[in-house]
């Protein structure tokens, strides 16, 4: 079922402007529907004006790459990685012979020469109409890739803790920056989130995150790098929201009736997932503090716009798995993966480096092993496929090339597969955790991750609030199922510009 044929508009209201002046996609990094059931009884501010205002479906992820890079590039593009070429956070380069990022070049530079097709940002330049196309995030890939290759993408520098941009920056950033400096305090959880999180505060799994223990309270000033704790503190989403409205204020956007287009990714969501989980009081508590802003938010939206001259979308660009301590899974680093690879590698190849990588969901071997005979590097390939498979946490090793292309005639996995595989970048090999799997590297232990064909990870809320909209009951559970190759052009219409696809 498509989105528009799932969401069929309401009947027209005369006395309310139905085209919007301003659209905004908000992104709710790693956010699983069924985490969001979970919680949402407690959400009784922003989400509960959400739901009374919109229409509350679930989105359904097209393919197996639930990943931030590859979720935020399919928002804005309507393109899985099949056809984006964003097939991960990061790859292996056979050309470079290195990892690259979605966001960087060979040279550590800012680019989207990794997206192969235009997103919402170049589908409003080529409108040619004077609109504006602007997104904040923590992360660099959350911001650039869903507008593409034009507009505006805000984040925050990794180094420096300030915001910057890709490309020329406008004056008012610097000036913007320079007066709200970042300034984390220690984060202590609300009363009402001891009450309402049913596990406790070191329930086992939990990991913490950049410096921050398992355990309440985090204070910044006892990790090595105070002001980048931002990352994973509800602060991370404040300062967003915050930097979202200054946007909307410097930039104009909005305050004609040509629709402006503003995106907001909540990457500390992720950070937080990551370190503590889903079911953490860290993760309870930051979703009552954003259910908190998210109703300022909403606030001001109506100030600064108008009320009724305003469209969003609420969704995320992945889930995310319970905490494998608490569904009988558990945690594969992927270098554990690469060691068994280059074991099984060298069983046929001879002592060597044959793997050049192996983080999720791709194997990729060294140049050195592709100019190997050609059976040969078969057989070591067939090799590779049987070790990884005696892994009791991965249910599914093959070779890339078994389920890659011609994506329209496969079905169920296959297809969810084909549609993750660009034939280019991909590896040799991929790989898919079982249910309850979460994959982390050495440095980097993790509560809970995501990347999978599971429900947990393809599954998030798709919120719709068009225009016209009348305030309804909040309904108690999402209606249809919706494809998340859709949010891009339903976008698209409401901003009177071409699919992005089209524009190819």
């Amino acid at each position: 079922m498509t989105l528009l044929a799932a969401c069929p508009a309401p009947p027209a209201v005369p006395s309310v402007e139905t085209k919007p002046r301003l659209v905004v996609l908000l992104v709710i990094d790693q956010f699983p529907e069924w985490s969001f059931e979970l919680k949402r009884p407690e959400l009784r501010h922003g989400f509960a004006r959400l739901l009374a205002d919109g229409e509350w479906h679930v989105g359904r992820h097209p393919s197996a790459a639930t990943l931030t890079a590859s979720g935020h590039a399919l928002l804005g593009t309507g393109q899985p990685p099949a056809r984006s070429g964003i097939i991960a956070n990061e790859w292996w380069s056979r050309e470079l012979e290195r990892v690259v990022k979605p966001t960087e070049d060979e040279h550590g530079h800012t680019t989207t020469q990794w997206l192969r097709v235009p997103a919402l940002g170049d589908a409003i330049a080529a409108a040619h109409t004077g609109a504006k196309a602007v997104a904040v995030s923590l992360k660099s890939r959350a911001s650039i890739l869903p507008l593409g290759h034009h507009g505006l993408p805000i984040y925050l520098d990794e180094h420096t803790t300030t915001w910057t941009t890709h490309g020329p920056a406008p004056a008012w950033l610097a000036d913007y920056a320079r007066t709200h400096p970042i300034e984390p305090a220690v984060w202590t959880p609300l009363e009402t989130t001891k009450t309402v999180a049913d596990v406790p505060d070191d329930q086992p799994g939990e990991t913490g995150g950049h410096g921050f223990g398992a355990t309440f309270p985090h204070d910044p000033r006892t990790t090595k790098h105070p002001a980048h704790t931002v990352f994973t503190m509800p602060l991370g989403n404040e300062i967003v929201l915050d930097t979202a409205l200054a946007a909307i204020d410097h930039e104009q956007l909005g305050r004609d009736r040509i629709p402006d287009l503003l995106v907001i990714s909540l990457s500390a969501h992720d950070y937080i997932a990551h370190a503590w989980g889903h079911e953490s009081w860290e993760m309870w508590d930051s979703e009552l503090r954003l259910d908190a802003s998210l109703d300022k938010f909403l606030d001001a939206l109506d100030r600064e716009i108008g009320k009724n001259k305003w469209a969003m979308i609420v969704t995320s660009d992945h889930g995310g798995s319970p905490l494998p301590d608490r569904v009988g899974g558990g945690r594969y680093t992927f270098e554990q993966l690469q060691a068994a690879a280059n074991q099984a590698a060298s069983a046929v190849l001879g002592a060597g480096t044959w793997i050049a990588s192996a983080h999720y969901p791709f194997v990729y071997f060294t140049k050195e092993a592709r100019a190997q005979d050609p059976k040969e590097l078969a057989n070591a390939i067939k090799k590779v496929v049987f070790a990884l498979r005696a892994f009791p946490g991965l249910e599914r090793v093959d070779r890339v090339d078994s389920v890659a292309g011609h994506c329209e005639t496969r079905r169920g996995d296959d297809r969810a597969l084909c549609l993750a595989f660009d034939p280019e970048r991909s590896g040799e090999i991929f790989y898919m955790p079982a249910s309850g799997w979460v994959m982390e590297e050495d440095d980097e232990r993790l509560a809970t991750a995501h990347g999978s064909l599971h429900d947990y990870d393809r599954l998030v809320p798709a919120i719709l609030l068009p225009l016209p909209r009348t305030r309804h009951a909040a309904p108690a559970a999402p209606g249809p199922e919706i494809e998340m190759t859709a949010i891009a052009p339903l976008l698209a219409s409401w901003l009177g510009v071409q699919n992005p696809a089209a524009l190819r």
